[in-house]
This record gives C-alpha cells, sequence and structure tokens, in this order.
C-alpha cells in the first residue's frame, strides 16, 4: 500500500518522508530526515537552525493520521479528512536540527465518533525531542 498517498498533504508540508510501519488503527512509526534547506529552518535562529516545535507536532499528527486514517486488511478504503483539533501536554526535553532522522511514533489512544486521540514521541537520532497527544478530528469534505 501507497502509504503516503493516504496523507492530504504535499510537500513541503507533508513532512514524513518514509512510512516504518503501520498497524492501522492501532499504531504508525514515520521518518524524515531534516536538510539544511528545509523551508522551516528559514529564519528560525539563524546560524543555529532547530526544528520548530510545531513541525515536531506536526509530524505526530501526520503519523498519526496514517495510523489513524488506514484502513484495516478487507475494510473498504473510506478516505479521512483528519484535521487536528487539539493539542495537549506536549514537551520538548531537547533540540535538533538539520541533518539528524527524526522518527514519529503515534499511537491511536482512543476514538470516539470522528475524534481520534492520538500519543506519541518523536525522537532525532534516538534522542527524545517531542512528546505529547492530540486529538484529530475526521472533518466532512468541504464543498466547493
Amino acid at each position: 500500500m501507497d502509504y503516503l498517498s493516504l496523507l492530504p498533504h504535499t510537500p513541503p508540508m507533508r513532512l514524513v518522508e518514509e512510512v516504518v510501519s503501520v498497524d492501522p488503527g492501532q499504531q504508525a512509526v514515520a521518518r524524515r530526515v531534516t536538510r539544511p534547506d528545509d523551508f522551516f529552518f528559514q529564519g528560525h535562529f539563524p546560524g543555529q537552525p532547530v526544528v520548530p516545535a510545531i513541525v515536531l507536532i506536526e509530524l505526530l499528527a501526520q503519523t498519526g493520521g496514517l495510523a489513524a486514517g488506514t484502513p484495516r486488511p478487507g475494510e473498504p478504503h473510506q478516505p479521512r479528512a483528519l484535521r487536528v483539533a487539539a493539542v495537549d501536554g506536549f514537551r520538548f526535553p531537547a533540540g535538533c536540527g538539520a541533518g539528524v532522522t527524526l522518527e514519529a511514533t503515534a499511537k491511536v489512544a482512543g476514538r470516539m465518533g470522528g475524534l481520534f486521540k492520538i500519543e506519541g514521541t518523536v525522537t532525532a537520532d534516538g534522542t527524545l525531542v517531542a512528546r505529547g497527544a492530540l486529538t484529530l478530528a475526521d472533518v466532512p469534505a468541504s464543498r466547493g
């Protein structure tokens, strides 16, 4: 399955570059290698660029979207329009810059209707850089 096609994002906002694993409805692990020319480094501490915390949250949200939105085997594929509805209790124990591999692990901790609670972590070359929870909402497709 082409997991990246399940994400509604396109570059540069599709932060997930590699899907390591997906257990549909349960968990996903995804990666991104940071590069000096990544858009989010522009102006974010010139001379000593740091990955913004919001980028780490978004990477986890996209990974959580894969966990929550990937159909289980035998299930019909129903595209989901998952959006961040809430962010809760994030901590950022370390910073990171360019040239590291970010790995996000997102677990579906609960579901109520079209809401998915995602808990997870992001590491940079194995060092914890973010931990927290967020809620994804399955919103109706906009009518144009």
